[in-house]
């Protein structure tokens, strides 16, 4: 389970267009933990970074 905070960064870090092994790494989580928390929102793991 991840908090707030690291919901943000990870959100974040996605929105940089940045890896889920990298975003993983920057949060210091697992990748599952990531893979997760985008998949369990609409920003989600396909969805296209914004720029």
């Amino acid at each position: 389970m991840v908090d707030d905070d690291e919901r943000a960064a990870i959100l974040d870090h996605r929105r940089r267009g940045e890896s889920i092994r990298t975003s993983a790494a920057g949060v210091k989580v697992s990748i599952g933990v990531v893979h997760k928390t985008l998949a369990d929102t609409k920003e989600g793991i396909g969805a296209a970074p914004q720029r």
